[in-house]
């Protein structure tokens, strides 16, 4: 997927207008009240009659501020920035993709799209980034960067989004905002590639802290702060399955499944978002029991009331509940785990439960945030899994 969005970007940056489809006034509105309006609202304004149920909120087109760009700070993005961000969606968000909207009409969205904000009045020239240095990158001077530039007082010294002045951010609209955990990279919203992050460097996220760095150094210089950031990225192994080895293997021999994790919490009819968004799972077991130890990354340690906390639930007959189901509403009984270690905003849990009868179970993965105060404790959980004793 990174590599298709950075194909993309290249492949529309180089669209000759003669290729684009003349606007047609009437087609994009059509278009746009049949795809946009029930998120963005009628006249652009983030008012769609869906958008309290989104977090985060979907973009006000008609103020003109858009944060994936390849465009200066405080300009509007070019068409082809906006076919792409139609044309490919936003993971992490609830942006979805309209590839399957024929290439006219999502062109006539974008001319649409534009009309309703003055901000696309003048055109807008994309930045020139630079050549890309491939594995001539200087990861040590990146690294070096990461720090010079503030960029862990926010993201954190490992990337985890858990620096000093996360808790404080917000956007322009006055929304608190989290800083990005720059090692899920599978979460980026624009591509998690080199020449991505650079793009985000380059060119901030406007109506957001996140500044441009394209005055503060050199562009070979962001090159290497981008490839440093792709560096940090750990490479997710999802699976719908749960391996659990015998004890006297040991967790070396354990594998890691990483589990997603998501919230449907509504607080005065408004979605109250999820921060926990993923969970590592690994398992041992012997005659008697079953050991889960669980890895989350928490922006912040709390171990008063409410505290942070994680929970397993098994299925003895699972039948196929855990290949649809989801454990939102669940009121069986868990055992809370055993908070061992908090270490640079990741968690690890140990987790002791009676072993399953048969060779398969039904699991799911609750994790607690007790840390979010402005919106209490709140849980992140997995949809059902299956649980293997290799």
């Amino acid at each position: 997927m990174v590599i298709f969005l950075a194909e993309t970007a290249q492949v529309l940056a180089q669209t000759p207008q003669s290729l684009k489809p003349a606007p047609d006034a009437e087609a994009g509105a059509q278009a746009y009240a049949d795809n946009c309006a029930r998120c963005h609202g009628p006249t652009g304004a983030g008012d769609g009659r869906d958008s309290k149920r989104m977090h985060p909120r979907p973009r006000k087109l008609s103020e003109g501020v858009f944060k994936f760009r390849t465009t200066a700070s405080g300009t509007p993005p070019t068409d082809e920035d906006l076919y792409e961000t139609i044309s490919n969606g936003l993971p992490g968000s609830r942006m979805p993709d309209f590839q399957r909207l024929p290439e006219d009409v999502r062109w006539q969205l974008v001319y649409h799209v534009k009309s309703l904000s003055a901000a696309f009045q003048d055109k807008p020239e994309p930045l020139a980034f630079g050549k890309d240095p491939g594995k001539g990158a200087n990861l040590a001077k990146g690294k070096e960067l990461y720090t010079q530039l503030g960029c862990n007082a926010c993201h954190g010294p490992q990337g985890r989004g858990n620096g000093p002045s996360a808790a404080t951010l917000v956007d322009q609209w006055g929304d608190h905002i989290d800083a990005a955990n720059l090692t899920q990279g599978w979460s980026y919203r624009s591509g998690s590639s080199p020449r991505d992050v650079l793009v985000r460097l380059m060119t901030g996220l406007d109506g957001t802290p996140m500044p441009s760095y394209a005055e503060a150094v050199k562009p070979e210089e962001v090159w290497d702060l981008a490839y440093y950031v792709h560096s940090i990225q750990a490479e997710p192994r999802w699976s719908s399955k749960v391996a659990a080895v015998r004890e006297e293997l040991g967790w070396d021999k354990a594998p890691r499944t990483d589990l997603r994790l998501s919230s449907t919490f509504y607080r005065n009819g408004e979605i109250v978002p999820s921060s926990v968004r993923a969970v590592s799972v690994q398992a041992m077991y012997n005659e008697k029991e079953i050991l889960f130890r669980l890895t989350w990354h928490d922006r912040s340690e709390s171990r008063e009331t409410p505290s942070d906390a994680a929970a397993v639930v098994l299925l003895e007959d699972p039948n196929s509940r855990w290949r649809s189901g989801s454990l939102r509403g669940w009121t069986g009984k868990t055992e809370p785990a055993e908070l061992l270690s908090y270490e640079d905003g990741e968690w690890t849990a140990l987790l002791k439960r009676p072993l399953p009868s048969g060779k398969r179970a039904g699991l799911g993965v609750m994790v607690w945030d007790g840390g979010n105060a402005e919106q209490g404790r709140h849980r992140s959980n997995s949809n059902w899994m299956e649980l293997i004793l290799k």
